[in-house]
C-alpha cells in the first residue's frame, strides 16, 4: 500500500532502506529526460560512495545528448531478465510510463517513489513515497535528501553529482525561464557552483550544442506552426519522415517547445511528434490553462502548465480535438 510521507520522515527512512537492500535498481519514465535520468545518475554516484551498488535501468533510447554525464557507462538497457530487491522510481509515480520495466517494480520486495508531478488516480503501489508537485525538479528533491552525503563526497564525485543536479534544473526550468523557477532553483544552482560546476559549460552541452541536421529539423518543425484564436494558441508538429531525412532519432525533438513558448501573444502550445503511423506524442505548455487535466484524459500527465500524453488519429483530427479540449480546460489561478 502506498504511504505518502513528509520530507523529514522520508529522509529518516531512506538510507536504512538502501543499506538493507540486497540489490538496488534506479529508474525513471520512458524516454528519459534531463531531470529523471540525471537525478538517477546523481543517486547512483552517492550510493557508490556509501559502498552500495545500484543499476540504472532505462528503456532503449538515444542517450547521446547525455554523453557529458558518461551516461552509457552508468545505465542498463536490457531489463527483461532482471529482478531487484529494491526499486527506486524517480520523476514518475504511475505504471504507464514505465513500459517494459513495470515488472521490475511489481516484483521488487520494496518500491520507493520520488516525484514532483501532479498526483494522478493511477498511483503505483509502493512501500513509501515522497511526491511533491511544488518541487522545482526531482534534482532538488535528491539534493534535499542527500545534502550531507553530497558534501562528504570526494571532490571529483561531488562535482559530478553537482553537474547531474544542475542538469535537472536546466531541464525542468528551461534554463531558469519557466514559471516553476523559484528560490529553491537558485539555492540548488548555488550549491552546484560550490561543488565545482561551470553553469555556462553545462548549459551549452545540454541545451545549445546541436548538429546541422538537428538545426535543419528545427527549421522544418517551426515551418509547421499554425495559430488559432487570434494567435493565442500555437500548434506545430514533426514527422518520422523529417527525422529520417535528417538521419536523426526521436530524441532530437526534445525540448522543441522552448523555441516558441515565449512568442508574443502565444498562451498555449501543442507540439505533436509522430511516433508511428497515426500515433503522436503530444507536448503541452500553457501560461493560462490547466494542460495537466487535458493530458490525464489521454493517459498522460505532468504539471499544471507543462504536460504530455499520447494521442491516436489523423493529425488534422487530433488538432481539432485538442483545440476543443483547450477551449474547455480550466483557467489557471495566478
Amino acid at each position: 500500500m502506498t504511504k505518502q510521507m513528509k520530507a523529514k520522515d522520508f529522509n529518516a527512512r531512506l538510507l536504512p532502506v538502501f543499506k538493507a537492500a540486497k540489490s538496488i535498481c534506479l529508474t525513471t519514465h520512458v524516454n528519459p529526460d534531463g531531470d529523471g535520468l540525471a537525478a538517477c545518475l546523481a543517486v547512483k554516484r552517492i550510493l557508490q560512495n556509501l559502498g552500495l551498488q545500484a543499476d540504472i535501468v532505462v528503456d532503449e533510447f538515444d542517450l547521446d545528448r547525455y554523453g557529458f554525464l558518461n551516461v552509457l557507462d552508468n545505465v542498463v538497457l536490457d531489463c527483461a531478465s532482471l529482478q531487484y530487491d529494491l526499486v527506486v522510481i524517480i520523476d514518475l509515480h504511475d505504471y504507464d510510463r514505465l513500459v517494459q520495466r513495470v515488472h521490475l517494480a511489481k516484483s521488487a520486495h520494496t518500491v520507493i517513489v520520488i516525484d514532483h508531478h501532479e498526483i494522478q488516480d493511477d498511483m503505483m503501489d509502493c512501500d513509501f513515497c515522497w511526491v511533491d508537485p511544488s518541487a522545482v525538479c526531482t534534482g532538488w528533491m535528491i539534493y534535499s535528501l542527500f545534502q550531507k552525503e553530497i558534501e562528504a563526497l570526494p571532490e571529483a564525485d561531488r562535482e559530478y553529482v553537482g553537474t547531474c543536479l544542475y542538469t535537472t534544473l536546466l531541464n525542468d526550468t528551461n534554463n531558469f525561464t519557466n514559471a516553476n523557477t523559484n528560490e529553491d532553483a537558485f539555492v540548488l544552482a548555488a550549491a552546484a557552483c560550490r561543488y565545482g560546476v561551470k553553469p555556462g559549460q553545462i548549459q551549452r552541452m545540454f541545451m545549445v550544442v546541436r548538429t546541422s541536421g538537428e538545426m535543419r529539423l528545427l527549421g522544418q518543425v517551426l515551418s509547421t506552426i499554425e495559430l488559432y484564436d487570434k494567435g493565442k494558441i500555437l500548434f506545430m508538429d514533426s514527422s518520422l519522415a523529417m527525422l529520417e531525412e535528417n538521419l536523426l532519432s526521436k530524441e532530437a525533438t526534445s525540448n522543441f517547445t522552448r523555441w516558441v513558448q515565449d512568442l508574443k501573444g502565444v498562451d498555449t502550445i501543442g507540439y505533436f511528434r509522430e511516433e508511428s503511423m497515426h500515433n503522436y506524442r503530444l507536448s503541452l505548455r500553457s501560461k493560462t490553462i490547466n494542460v495537466h487535466s487535458i493530458a490525464v484524459k489521454y493517459g498522460g500527465g505532468g504539471h499544471l502548465q507543462a504536460s504530455g500524453c499520447m494521442m491516436t488519429g489523423s493529425l488534422d483530427d487530433l488538432k481539432q480535438k485538442l483545440l476543443q479540449e483547450i477551449h474547455r480546460a480550466d483557467k489557471l489561478v495566478h
